[in-house]
């Protein structure tokens, strides 16, 4: 797990970064719309999991390919909830 430290106007922040995460899987969910694209684009299914032993688990996502946009293919204000 990484820290930062931060002076803001002289208050000291520290921030934590969370571990460091790794791609494990991706898998293609085909050709979508992408809302903030505004065009059909490919999406990927992806795993990423901590690189050392750490209390957080497994991170789940669906991604555009082009543009990276996290749940890009839900409508605005939509929302996906995982079965874990």
């Amino acid at each position: 797990m990484s820290w930062q430290t931060l002076n803001l106007d002289g208050a000291i922040v520290h921030i934590s970064r969370g571990p460091a995460m790794e791609e494990v899987k991706r898998e293609s969910e085909g050709i979508k719309w992408c809302f903030h694209c505004r065009k059909r684009r490919e999406f990927f299914y992806i795993v990423t999991a901590p690189i050392e032993p750490s209390y957080y688990g497994p991170n789940v996502d669906i991604e555009c390919g082009h543009c990276n946009t996290s749940d890009g293919d839900l409508f605005p204000g939509g929302y996906r909830e995982w079965e874990g």
